[in-house]
């Protein structure tokens, strides 16, 4: 079953450009274990630097097998420095499809 995984980023306000390269980066290696970026939205209204990032996963276990790939990842400890410079604060919820969706959408 699909899992979906929310992830509020509340960002330090300043320059987002070496937290934007290491973002893609964290894509690319999360996604090779299963997980796969819906979208991320930039907020411009409410809290201002606040991302919001959507994937989906086959279930479960696949956010460990990402987390596991970050982790043995040979530039997880310059990515993780530049990811705490950027965060303030991170929640992450999960959830599955709800019913009301209309078919044919994720």
């Amino acid at each position: 079953m699909t899992v979906y995984m929310q992830s509020t980023l509340e960002l330090r306000a300043g320059d987002m450009t070496e937290f934007e390269a290491v973002m893609k980066e964290l894509v690319a290696v999360v996604e090779a274990e299963g997980w796969r970026l819906i979208t991320a939205i930039s907020q411009i209204s409410g809290r201002l630097h606040t991302a919001i990032d959507v994937w989906s996963m086959p279930d479960l276990s696949a956010y460990e097998r990402g987390l596991g790939a970050l982790r043995g990842n040979p530039r997880f400890p310059a990515m993780a420095q530049a990811l705490a410079a950027a965060i303030e604060r991170e929640t992450v919820v999960f959830g599955v499809r709800a019913p009301w969706v209309p078919e044919g959408r994720e």
